[in-house]
């Protein structure tokens, strides 16, 4: 796996926890001080997203 695609998932995997918390379907004390922008977990998904997209387009 290359580096982009695990910085990726690891963002991906990041927002949607702080989504999760955002919308209180999960409750995480430490996360609720990262951050209070909420567009910031759709911000982070998106770049996210690009990191995977562009290390499974180079891999080919």
């Amino acid at each position: 796996m290359k580096f982009r695609i695990g910085i990726g998932i690891i963002l991906v995997v990041a927002s949607m926890i702080k989504l999760a918390c955002v919308w209180n379907l999960i409750q995480i004390n430490w996360l609720e001080r990262a951050t209070d922008e909420p567009w910031a977990p759709f911000l982070l998904i998106v770049v996210g997203s690009c990191l995977i997209y562009d290390g499974l387009k180079s891999k080919k």
